[in-house]
Order: C-alpha cells, then structure tokens, then sequence
C-alpha cells in the first residue's frame, strides 16, 4: 500500500493550479505582509528607495515559494526518469520523486546557503524543521488545487 501511493502520479498542471489558488486565498495576508514589510525596510536611516525595497519584498514573498515548486517539479521529473515512475513526455509526477526532490533542495540548501555549518555543529533539527516545511508546502498546494472555485479552473 504504501508503494501505490508513493508511486501514486500528481498532474503537474493540479499543482500550477493549487499554487495559483492558495495565492488568491491567501492574497489579503500577502498583501498587508508586503506592505509592511516595505514600508519598514524603506524607512531607515539609510533611506533606501521605496520601489527597490517593494521588489525585493514581492520577490521572497511570491517569488521564491514559485521557484520552489518549480525546482520540485523539475527535480521531481528528473527522479522519475532516473527512477522509471513515469516517461519523459507526460505531464505526471510521483509522490515518491517528489520527496526526493524535497530532500534534494534542503541538501541545497545546507551546501550552499549554509556551507554545511548547521551539520558541522551537529544541530540536525534544522534541517529536519527545513525538510517538514518544503515538504508541508508542497501538500498545501497540492491540496489547495482540490479547492473548487467556479471561474478558476484548468
């Protein structure tokens, strides 16, 4: 059972369009966040320009969690080939590759951003933390694609 529903296959166009949903559920938070946080960071003493600081902002807020879900996507696609879940040309992904891919990112993400200092001290929970929230994301958006909204549908 637990194979089945590893190898279990997502349409990649169902998390584009979780991704697209939970933007628009969560668009009044988002946008009180971004405005807070430029109205901040462009008030110091430094006085940095206003839409310097709002580019920024709305890069990490809506930006980076994009990138994130393509690189699971496209590491997930690259698992799959490697792994023989799925075939190059269709549009599916597993489960399975896609918490490879998870894996993948957080390994990334403590080589490059943290240059492994976080292992060197043995603290691996940050990791652990790190991996669970990569991995909660991507069943937000999955599950968020199951939402039904009447004027937005694929």
């Amino acid at each position: 059972m637990l194979k089945e529903g590893l190898t279990h296959s997502v349409v990649i166009i169902e998390l584009f369009k979780g991704f697209l949903i939970l933007n628009v559920l969560i668009f009044p938070l988002t946008a009180l966040l971004t405005f807070y946080i430029t109205i901040m960071g462009a008030s110091n003493p430094n006085k940095p320009d206003f839409l310097n600081t709002l580019g920024i902002v709305i890069f990490f807020i809506y930006g980076i969690p994009l990138v994130i879900l393509l690189s699971l996507i496209g590491l997930g696609k690259i698992f799959d080939i490697v792994l023989y879940f799925s075939a190059i040309n269709t549009a599916t992904v597993s489960w399975f590759s896609l918490i490879l891919a998870a894996i993948a990112i957080v390994i990334a993400g403590n080589i490059f951003v943290d240059n492994l200092y976080q292992f060197k001290q043995g603290h691996y929970g940050i990791s652990f933390f790190a991996l669970v929230i990569v991995i909660g994301y991507l069943l937000i958006v999955y599950f968020s694609a199951k939402i039904p909204i009447r004027w937005f549908s694929f």
